[in-house]
């Protein structure tokens, strides 16, 4: 790991912790996600657009994490039925207890390598947010995820895209984070492996901008580069989030409008 990159799998793991058996404080925690993340902004827009096409789905959250978008899923796909597959076993147990505290019967959860992970022919919808670019075999994953696809069905996915190296700030952005096996995916590149795992690109949106990478520095990278250096910052981000998140609001929705290129993908594809 580089002196600019950062490992957030120890942060995510207190965080986990935190919210883990609180449905009071998950609920938070994930309100929190969404509102801080401009990448949440687009991955909920598209599904909300999705959601309006019928009433029916079955739905797979490929690397689910902590849940908030099968939980999202749950409320704005009623009569769906959503899986969520992840490898950490604490993870799922985590989903599925608040799953049950929360009454959200249309949502479940699975220890799942998705390496390895096949149920042909079974979902309507696959959604992938922040996986690929952790996963090694991620051919492979795509392949799964197709044949788990039913004919026609949705695969929605959001990853960092690879920047030119002209720029040290480009560099920067794209090399933030620790433990990723891959920096992104050039535009080619991911299209001809979702081409070779059976899908059709219907579109192809670069996400985080020069305005969205702005926001993302002010409310991701530098709170946790704080937080790294020392668990004191801690008490000092209310007041640093009070003062940057209207400016950094306004940036993010300058992201959501724009079509600049940026340093993430959204792409809808279909098999």
């Amino acid at each position: 790991m580089t002196a600019k990159e950062i490992d957030y799998d120890p942060i995510k793991a207190v965080l986990g912790r935190f919210v883990a058996r609180s449905v009071w404080r998950r609920r938070f925690f994930f309100v929190m996600l969404g509102v801080l993340f401009v990448r949440e902004w687009h991955v909920k827009r598209m599904l909300r657009r999705l959601a309006k096409e019928r009433s029916e789905w079955e739905i797979l959250d490929a690397g689910s994490g902590y849940g908030q978008y099968s939980h999202f899923m749950a409320r704005h796909f009623p009569s769906a039925r959503i899986l969520g597959a992840d490898v950490k076993r604490e993870q799922i147990a985590d989903c599925n207890w608040f799953a049950q505290e929360s009454g959200e019967t249309n949502c479940r959860f699975e220890v799942a390598d998705l390496a390895e992970f096949r149920q042909p022919n079974t979902f309507d919808l696959a959604l992938s947010v922040d996986v690929m670019e952790h996963v090694a075999e991620d051919e492979k994953v795509l392949a799964n995820i197709c044949e788990s696809l039913k004919a026609e069905g949705y695969f929605l996915v959001a990853t960092p895209r690879i920047i030119e190296r002209r720029r040290g700030r480009e560099h920067e952005v794209r090399m933030a984070v620790g433990e990723h096996v891959r920096e992104g995916y050039a535009e080619d590149e991911f299209r001809d492996k979702l081409t070779r795992a059976g899908f059709r690109v219907l579109s192809m949106k670069q996400t985080y901008g020069p305005w969205g990478a702005v926001a993302w520095r002010l409310l991701q990278r530098i709170p946790m580069w704080l937080l790294r250096v020392s668990k004191g910052f801690l008490p000092l981000l209310i007041p640093y989030y009070l003062l940057v998140y209207l400016p950094a609001v306004f940036f993010m929705i300058i992201d959501m409008r724009s079509t600049s290129k940026g340093g993430g993908w959204l792409v809808l594809a279909q098999k």
